[in-house]
């Protein structure tokens, strides 16, 4: 975050361009949304010398000017989008498995929310919020997992990393990236080569999961993915089969649900299955994504079951 010599002045740092002068101001200044509103109306702020408006998008290195009484953060604490998090966060440090100056790859524990809420005082985004406090632009969380699947999640370090992986992980702007997940099912999985399942999915109101549509349904939307068998095993006494699972859509719950549909729900899952205290055998072990620049990327990350749900070497992949 850098401040030029005139104090009234803010400058746009790499990490922060992309942003609209609006959000820009919420995250840099100790005020109000409707003194910001006011300033820009009243022409209080301007950029580079001129006038602009709420929604203009920002550049690195474009000079905001603030009233002289405005009341800058201080150098390293820009405000996040986040709720208040401590330098320290209590529930350890994130792993980490890649970083640039665009990107985290992280590695997501079972049971650890992406995003704080009700009953979650610890998760993902507040953990970044706390680890990376005195950053320009606090990392956010670009997809989501669910609570009790682990695996690769990304965040974005700068406004416009967040804005290009979530509309690409978003199936936005073209080709989608390549999603895979690692999961034992229940029993021996009855297909011997790759299949694509095909379901319509809908919410379940009361339940308050996901459940199968038809397709004329109304909320119900199409769900995809193409299931490859890696190995069978019988564990603590039971039939189990290891698949590999490639999204071609992204829906709540949607492997999950589609493996249960079938008669093979996912171990240890409490909601379609049968609950454990193993917990959800879900993993996502692979991604694809698209960099800032043009570039693209791939991740794998092994899943960390012990025992005889471990995981070391994939066949068939």
């Amino acid at each position: 975050m850098e401040h030029s010599k005139n104090t009234g002045t803010l400058l746009v740092s790499r990490a922060e361009a992309g942003q609209k002068l609006l959000n820009f101001l919420q995250r840099r200044i100790n005020a109000p949304s409707s003194d910001f509103h006011r300033w820009i109306r009243t022409g209080q702020v301007r950029v580079n010398g001129g006038r602009a408006k709420a929604f203009d998008r920002l550049n690195e290195g474009d000079a905001v000017r603030v009233p002289p009484f405005a009341e800058p953060l201080p150098a390293g604490s820009a405000k996040s989008d986040m709720p208040h998090a401590p330098e320290a966060p209590r529930g350890g440090r994130l792993d980490i498995v890649f970083e640039n100056e665009d990107v985290i790859v992280i590695a997501k524990p079972a049971g650890l929310p992406v995003q704080g809420g009700t009953g979650h005082s610890d998760s993902i985004a507040s953990r970044l919020a706390g680890e990376r406090a005195r950053a320009d632009f606090v990392p956010a969380p670009v997809h989501r997992l669910d609570k009790d699947t682990s695996g690769l999640l990304v965040a974005g370090k700068t406004y416009a990393a967040v804005r290009l992986l979530t509309d690409a992980l978003a199936g936005r702007g073209g080709k989608a990236p390549r999603k895979e997940y690692l999961a034992w099912t229940e029993g021996a999985w009855p297909y011997g080569e790759t299949r694509e399942l095909s379901d319509y999915l809908a919410k379940d109101e009361k339940a308050k999961h996901m459940r199968a549509a038809s397709r004329g349904e109304a909320e119900a939307r199409e769900a995809r993915c193409v299931v490859t068998p890696l190995e069978k095993r019988r564990i603590h006494g039971r039939e189990h089969t290891l698949v590999l699972v490639r999204l071609l859509t992204g829906r709540t719950h949607q492997i999950r649900v589609q493996l249960a549909l079938r008669g093979h729900p996912i171990a240890g899952d409490p909601w379609y299955g049968e609950s454990s205290r193993e917990g959800l055998k879900l993993h996502a072990f692979r991604l694809e994504l698209p960099l800032p620049g043009g570039s693209s990327r791939s991740f794998e990350l092994l899943p960390p079951w012990k025992g005889e749900w471990k995981v070391s070497l994939l066949k068939n992949r």
